[in-house]
């Protein structure tokens, strides 16, 4: 027993002494007395040069108000970890921003605030200014724990010198990439290969989704989500496109793959990597589906409070200063510059946004028509049993409708209700 609490003292002093530089900062008073001074934290899942510009914001923000503030960017790949750690030892930041679906699972622990309930009316008028698929992934029983910060989407790219009329349907995709195969020509997925965001616009367009509108029941196995994989996985078996990823980069450059679907970023990044092809490349609406939809996978992140903070009030007026267009487009234009090319995801924002107009009408109409993925407790845990179904289907040629049974009835058992 003595060892244990031992342990378990130490565990606490490592976990204070690592998360130290989370909490409030010390400085010298005019007498040269030590005093606390207020100061409200942000990280920011991206990029230091995101979180620089955030910054330079802030420290403008809140230069008035008697709080210094803090934005310290931290990565994708230790982010989730690094905030369940912070909350463990109970020394977390003011405002988070993360996954769109960290904050469902954060705010069920109590770790986070309810806008919805503490903002209400703020959140009714944010609501109406969101992309709707994109608003459903972050409420959750109506209950708001974070609003959409940015958004990123899946578009088709295709060659233009090579690809006479983007195909606007299944059935129009599926000509088309008989008669690229025979030219020794193909399709490739730089974002989404063999994986649930790739699988999901098939089963949106296909009429289908991931659970009923409850978020009670996983739907994976009903006849369209079935229609949709027998299509996706044709893709690869029947018509040509490569089950290894190859990047959206190399196959416009070459030609060899004049139709990739990816994430709106790469139009930045393709400019800068292949000048060669300028002009030689467009983008276009996914392929709509039986259902007549041409939806797409959205992905970005959302801000939220925590409930430790000593500056709620201060930190939700700052978010929805992040949340104005003109700021959203000083932010947009700052991230162009490093790749960083989340879209805002305030739609008032679009009609300023510095993006040349063929082009941002194709990225509205796509987020118009966009999904997010489900708001659902225990859904993180389940992509893997889809994923699992769509590679015995594609490799091994599993029979798609029982994979899809046994897929639902694993995420079934890790729902929770």
């Amino acid at each position: 027993m003595q060892k244990t609490k031992f342990m378990f003292w130490i565990l606490t002093f490592v976990l204070s002494v690592s998360l130290t530089g989370c909490g409030k900062q010390e400085s010298k008073a005019a007498g040269g007395q030590s005093k606390r001074q207020q100061e409200l934290l942000m990280w920011l899942v991206g990029s230091e040069s995101q979180a620089k510009a955030i910054q330079g914001i802030g420290d403008e923000f809140f230069k008035d108000k008697g709080i210094s503030f803090r934005c310290e960017a931290i990565s994708w790949g230790d982010a989730y970890t690094k905030y369940l750690t912070s909350m463990a030892g109970g020394v977390i930041p003011d405002i988070g921003t993360m996954g769109l679906t960290w904050g469902t699972k954060f705010g069920s622990l109590g770790a986070m605030v309810d806008l919805a309930e503490e903002f209400g009316e703020d959140i009714k008028v944010i609501k109406e200014k969101n992309f709707s698929g994109l608003w459903d992934t972050v409420e959750y029983k109506k209950r708001v724990y974070g609003i959409p910060f940015d958004l990123s989407l899946q578009i088709m790219f295709y060659r233009n010198d090579i690809i006479a009329k983007p195909p606007k349907t299944w059935g129009e995709l599926e000509d088309l990439l008989l008669d690229l195969k025979a030219r020794n020509k193909g399709m490739i997925f730089d974002w989404g290969s063999m994986s649930w965001i790739g699988y999901a616009p098939y089963l949106w367009q296909a009429g289908g989704d991931f659970y009923d509108p409850e978020g009670r029941k996983p739907t994976v196995d009903s006849e369209a989500a079935v229609e949709a994989l027998k299509f996706f996985s044709r893709l690869y078996t029947e018509l040509g496109v490569p089950k290894t990823r190859i990047p959206l980069e190399q196959g416009l450059r070459t030609g060899d793959f004049p139709l990739v679907i990816s994430g709106n970023w790469k139009i930045d990044g393709l400019r800068l990597t292949a000048p060669e092809i300028a002009g030689r490349w467009s983008i276009a609406l996914l392929p709509a589906g039986p259902t007549g939809a041409h939806t797409a996978f959205l992905g970005g992140r959302i801000m939220g409070i925590f409930n430790n903070s000593k500056h709620k009030k201060e930190a939700w007026e700052f978010i929805k200063f992040l949340f104005q267009p003109q700021t959203q487009v000083k932010l947009y234009s700052a991230a162009r510059a490093t790749q960083d090319s989340y879209l805002p995801s305030n739609i008032t924002t679009w009609g300023i946004l510095p993006i040349e107009e063929d082009f941002k009408q194709i990225l509205k109409l796509q987020a118009e028509d966009g999904k997010g993925p489900p708001s659902v407790l225990g859904w993180d845990k389940s992509t893997r049993f889809i994923e699992q179904a769509i590679q015995r289907v594609v490799l091994q040629g599993a029979d798609p409708e029982e994979e899809l049974s046994k897929a639902a009835r694993e995420m079934d058992r890790h729902i929770k209700r």
